[in-house]
């Protein structure tokens, strides 16, 4: 068992699917199911209960989870701590919120490692406040984060794409029959949320407190396949990007406009005023740049000029 193995794990946990992890970790799903295979083998005990569309957790999967989450993040936290003292050879760490999947981010930074002989690549993925924590101690290089609330005095910031601001009610729910629905209109709602430190919160509670109302929370969690366990089972309902829920089976959950057509913009962020590596250069003006404009173009955005740098809005 090793670091890469529990990775691939969490994966498989986090998308409830083969296809989905595999996509992420830009492998090929038969590469992941063998090494998955090869874990439950070293363990000698069964992780996931593999159906035709999706898997879940034994109760072995479930064990395993609550050690590999703390193992992973206390490797990852190691890993940038050391790599101050590492060898000569270019490296780049870049922090992400949970939507590298949604937005083929992955795509952009496979492809900058292949033009880098010998890069040293580590990730970090957390909620939107704990990565901009690590941001600002320099601990990663990069991240990739909402940037509405960003200040842009200390921060150099390329928009990626936007995403549209989505209510996920169950079935049984009455909003579900409905396409659109106001804001105004939810104040009497239970809601599950995502983490406090995630921007999604941040930015939902900003736009009730526009309608004059404080929202109900009732359940936070910092999983989205969680909350819309959560949501499915009637325990609220959940403000999500679009975006974020697209992949997930929607059999017993509805998604629900909202009428005020809220966005948020995803954005790959850097230290204004740091001493920038070579490689930390390249990467925001060469590959960096021109890979988010690939990346607007999948997501259909157009291109407009904003701040002096050109970046993408939905149609």
């Amino acid at each position: 068992m090793n670091i890469e193995s529990l990775k691939y794990f969490l994966s498989v946990e986090k998308y409830n699917s083969f296809s989905l992890a595999a996509e992420e970790l830009c492998i090929s799903q038969s590469s992941l199911s063998k090494h998955i295979k090869k874990l439950e083998s070293e363990l000698n005990c069964v992780l996931f209960e593999r159906c035709t569309r999706h898997v879940k957790l034994t109760d072995a999967g479930i064990s395993l989870k609550k050690y590999a989450i703390n193992i992973v993040s206390n490797y990852d936290e190691l890993i940038l701590d050391l790599n101050k003292f590492t060898s000569s050879f270019p490296k780049l760490s870049i922090g992400y919120i949970p939507v590298i999947n949604q937005y083929n981010i992955a795509k952009l930074i496979v492809s900058f490692k292949n033009t880098v002989t010998d890069l040293q690549l580590t990730f970090h993925e957390g909620e939107h406040a704990d990565i901009l924590n690590l941001l600002f101690s320099q601990k990663i290089d990069f991240a990739f984060l909402r940037s509405d609330t960003l200040d842009y005095s200390n921060l150099d910031i390329t928009p990626l794409a936007q995403d549209e601001l989505v209510l996920i009610v169950p079935k049984s729910h009455p909003l579900s029959k409905r396409k659109y629905v106001s804001i105004s209109e939810l104040s009497n709602e239970s809601f599950i949320s995502l983490g406090k430190n995630s921007g999604v919160y941040d930015f939902f509670v900003s736009e009730c407190m526009k309608a004059s109302f404080e929202p109900n929370v009732v359940c936070f969690n910092s999983r989205i396949e969680n909350i819309i366990g959560l949501v499915s089972a009637g325990k609220g309902i959940s403000p999500l990007m679009r975006k974020s829920v697209e992949c997930f089976d929607k059999k017993n959950i509805s998604i629900v406009l909202l009428k005020e057509k809220i966005y948020s913009t995803l954005s790959l962020v850097h230290l204004k005023d740091k001493n920038s590596s070579k490689v930390e250069k390249d990467f925001k003006k060469q590959n960096g740049f021109l890979k988010t404009m690939e990346i607007a173009k999948s997501n259909n955005f157009y291109r407009q000029q904003y701040c002096g740098c050109e970046f993408s809005i939905r149609k």
